[in-house]
């Protein structure tokens, strides 16, 4: 990359609705190549600009701003463009930190059309961060806003889902939105004559629609979980059902997941709709007696699978495991086989192939460690002797303030030798953080192999039960994904099990 200066543009919820995204950052981006052309003497190639298109309260969920700081930390950039500070950062205190240790160790300027930051500058940085946490603050206050307004909307039976239902295609009316039925309607229809007037169960209506050919709106198959879902959706009854699912945040892992968790029938919002019903009322009620007749209580069970949570089919299914009857031995399989193509394999089959992988990931570490032996030492040596001289340089600093104070340095001479300070410790800072991730990186591939070696031994240890092996594994392994499938060589009616595994680091 030959570009000295990137552009980052994004829209904020402060912009409102009354421009699209595109009118947005094409405004905003005529601004900034002004001030770029004024400035530096020409304007950013447009290799050099980066969208935000998503929107995404976090970095995890902006791809975008992840390139963009992976690129700052890898090449040799100085400086970022954008509209104000806000826009690379409303979110909490841990993405502010991350943005500002981005450009602050990479010694790269954040460039505004007022002004620029220098966060090697403890006064840039700490008006900066008061930038940031001010556009926290707002989008807070902003996001309160909006969640009153679409309760309203709600109440005057509008839809205001990003998504429309199965059946149904999303239109504007006016300001707001509603839905119309669709072509899919009809398919809707027969799902709810199949459990009503045939009795057919939701794994059987979905086999049904696959067989005929019938495909779901976005996923490859039907499955008996969408079944039953559209089948209890009041929606195609004519109402608007709000608040069926919550965005549930938590941190797991140094991330933050979200997830959106089926909540508790008594705080739905259900309301009338202003779209037409694609169900009859009766019809749709005799659906909920059947699911009012058939209840399914599910009975808590100790855990048998050690790999329960862990182990899932490379089409995104968590694996099953079927227990040992008939003389047959435990198996494990994908619950839509039938659909993915992946045959099953025995239990014990696939313990010995995730034992080995294991073994694989150790001796790669071992090889890393080995390579790292000599260097970690150097490393360690070099860690402490720059934490030395920046106490050095703690010293000099204080002491130039002394001789400020006592009058024997002019102004001159001190801005003069503070600058020349500043740098070295920029230098040094610099240093002592990069040496500090290389020393990180040695520990880990040690904690990890120590980790990975005691995992295999609980596998292997027939005295602990699959409840402890579990959760120790969860503690281990992030993921482990299953393949087996037919493929062109000679042994196709049994072919290799395949996995892969993904630690947490």
């Amino acid at each position: 990359m030959n570009n000295k200066y990137l552009v980052y543009l994004r829209k904020s919820r402060s912009d409102g609705d009354y421009e699209t995204i595109e009118d947005i950052l094409e405004k905003h981006e005529k601004i900034i190549q002004e001030f770029a052309l004024k400035n530096f003497g020409n304007t950013i190639q447009e290799d050099f600009i980066f969208r935000e298109i998503v929107s995404g309260e976090t970095i995890q969920d902006r791809p975008v701003i992840k390139k963009l700081l992976n690129i700052i930390q890898n090449e040799n950039i100085e400086g970022v463009l954008t509209i104000e500070p806000q826009r690379l950062s409303r979110g909490d205190m841990s993405d502010c930190g991350t943005i500002i240790r981005a450009f602050r160790y990479t010694d790269t300027l954040i460039i505004t059309p007022t002004k620029t930051y220098d966060l090697t500058d403890k006064f840039d940085r700490k008006f900066f961060e008061m930038e940031l946490m001010k556009g926290n603050d707002y989008l807070e206050y902003i996001k309160e806003i909006m969640m009153r307004g679409r309760i309203a909307s709600i109440n005057e039976g509008n839809f205001i889902g990003s998504v429309p239902p199965y059946g149904y295609d999303k239109i504007k009316n006016g300001k707001s939105y509603t839905l119309v039925p669709n072509y899919e309607a009809n398919t809707l229809r027969l799902i709810f004559e199949l459990f009503t007037n045939e009795n057919l169960g939701t794994t059987n209506i979905a086999n049904r629609l696959n067989d005929l050919g019938i495909k779901p709106r976005k996923a490859p198959y039907w499955t008996n979980a969408s079944i039953r879902d559209m089948l209890r959706n009041p929606v195609y009854i004519g109402k608007i059902r709000w608040n069926w699912r919550k965005s549930i945040k938590k941190y797991e892992n140094g991330d933050i997941i979200t997830s959106r968790p089926k909540s508790a029938s008594e705080s739905w919002i259900i309301i009338e709709g202003k779209h037409e019903p694609i169900i009859p009322a009766e019809l749709f009620q005799k659906a909920q007696q059947r699911f009012g007749n058939t209840p399914r209580t599910k009975a808590k069970k100790e855990i048998v699978n050690q790999f329960a949570g862990i182990i899932r089919c490379e089409c995104g299914k968590a694996m099953v495991q079927q227990s040992q009857r008939n003389g047959i031995k435990t198996r494990i399989h994908c619950p839509h086989q039938k659909t993915c193509r992946n045959k099953s394999s025995t239990y014990e089959d696939l313990e010995q192939v995730i034992i080995e992988t294991l073994n694989n990931i150790i001796n790669d570490f071992k090889s890393k460690l080995n390579n790292k032996n000599t260097d970690y030492n150097i490393q360690s040596e070099t860690i402490n002797n720059l934490k030395k001289e920046l106490n050095i340089l703690n010293i000099q600093q204080n002491k130039l303030y002394e001789l400020l104070e006592q009058g024997i340095y002019t102004s001159a001479v001190f801005v003069m030798r503070n600058e020349s300070l500043a740098q070295k410790r920029k230098k040094l800072e610099t240093a002592l953080a990069e040496a500090t991730e290389l020393s990180k990186s040695y520990i880990d591939y040690q904690e990890m192999t120590i980790s990975v070696s005691e995992a295999i031994n609980i596998i292997k240890n027939p005295n602990i039960t699959p409840k402890r092996k579990n959760a120790f594994l969860h503690s281990v392994i992030k993921e482990i994904v299953y393949k087996r499938k037919k493929d062109n060589s000679f042994n196709t009616y049994n072919p290799p099990i395949s996995i892969s595994v993904t630690l947490k680091y």
